[in-house]
C-alpha cells in the first residue's frame, strides 16, 4: 500500500527476487511489452519507482511449438513445466528479467541464457526478423548446461519451412562455424539442405532476413 503526495493510494505487489520492482498495472506498459514481444504471451511487466519497465519471463519450463497435422505451421507455444532435468539446469534463477530500454524500442538481454531463450521464443512464434537480429548475441565458444539445453530446442524447429526460417538457420550456421565441440554450439541441421531450400525460396525471404 503506497500513498502518493496528492493523497491517492496505490496497492503494489512487489517482487521478492527483484528489489524495488513491482507488477505494473499500466495498460500502456503492457502494450509496450506486447509490441516488443509479438506473439509471446507468457510474461508479466514489472516497473520501479522511476517508471523503468521490465519484462519477467519464466525460464523453468521447456518451450515447444504446438504440433499440428502438418496442413499449416503452428506458432502456438507449449510450456513443459515437468522436466526436472531442465529445471535443475536453470540453477537458482528460474526467471529471465529483460529491462525495456528507455526509448521503449527494444529489450535488453543481460545474459547469454536470457538472449538464447528469447531467440528461441521468437523462433517458435514466427518472429523471424527478431531471430535474425538476435543471432550474433546468442553465440559462445562454451555453453553452460542451462545455455546448452536452450540452444538444443532449435532442433525441434527444423520442420519450419518458412523462407525466413531457412535464412535464420543459415545465419546461425555461419556465426557458429568452428564452435562444434561437445559443450559448444553445433547446429542440428544440414547446411546443404538449408541452402538448397533458401535458394528455392529466395524471392519470398523478407528484407529483414
Amino acid at each position: 500500500k503506497v500513498a502518493s503526495v496528492d493523497g491517492n493510494v496505490e496497492y503494489r505487489l512487489y517482487s521478492n527476487d527483484n528489489d524495488g520492482l513491482y507488477i505494473s498495472t499500466s495498460t500502456e506498459a503492457r502494450e509496450i511489452a506486447e509490441r516488443l514481444l509479438g506473439s509471446i504471451s507468457h510474461f508479466i511487466v514489472l516497473q520501479n519507482a522511476e517508471n523503468d519497465l521490465f519484462v519477467l519471463m519464466p525460464g523453468c519450463a521447456i518451450p515447444r511449438r504446438l504440433h499440428t497435422d502438418g496442413s499449416h505451421l503452428s506458432v502456438q507455444v507449449i510450456l513443459d513445466r515437468r522436466n526436472q532435468e531442465w529445471i535443475n539446469n536453470t540453477g537458482e534463477v528460474r526467471c529471465y528479467l529483460y529491462p525495456i530500454h528507455n526509448s521503449r524500442s527494444f529489450l535488453v538481454t543481460p545474459s547469454l541464457a536470457s538472449s538464447m531463450y528469447l531467440m528461441v521464443m521468437y523462433f517458435i512464434t514466427g518472429s523471424y526478423k527478431d531471430v535474425f537480429k538476435m543471432v550474433e548475441s546468442c553465440v559462445s565458444e562454451e555453453l553452460t548446461a542451462e545455455e546448452k539445453q536452450i540452444f538444443d530446442q532449435l532442433e525441434f524447429l527444423g520442420n519450419d519451412s518458412h523462407p525466413d526460417a531457412h535464412a535464420c538457420r543459415l545465419k546461425l550456421s555461419v556465426v557458429t562455424v568452428g564452435l562444434g565441440g561437445d559443450d559448444s554450439m553445433k547446429c542440428p541441421w544440414s547446411v546443404k539442405m538449408e541452402m538448397e531450400e533458401y535458394c528455392k525460396k529466395h524471392q519470398h525471404v523478407s528484407s529483414a532476413c
